[in-house]
């Protein structure tokens, strides 16, 4: 599809968006990388996590491992 068709196609499909779904888009296209800045509340929390993985106090999982838990516990 090219560049041209593309943006026809996102606009036809922006005129019949809700609020939610037009705030989700604005948020992915239009905020700048790096804007969002975490609180020292949340960084201090970050390097917890990160010391407790690297001292073994907490366990980490492989892709393989976390695919296999997603597939046990999925609804049917």
């Amino acid at each position: 599809m090219t560049t041209t068709a593309l943006k026809k196609e996102l606009h036809a499909y922006i005129e019949k968006l809700d609020k939610q779904k037009l705030e989700a888009i604005y948020t992915l296209v239009a905020e700048p990388e790096g804007k969002y800045e975490l609180t020292d509340e949340q960084l201090a929390m970050l390097e917890k996590r990160r010391k407790d993985h690297l001292s073994g106090k907490s366990k980490s999982y492989n892709l393989q491992e976390v695919r296999k838990h997603l597939l046990a516990t999925r609804k049917k």
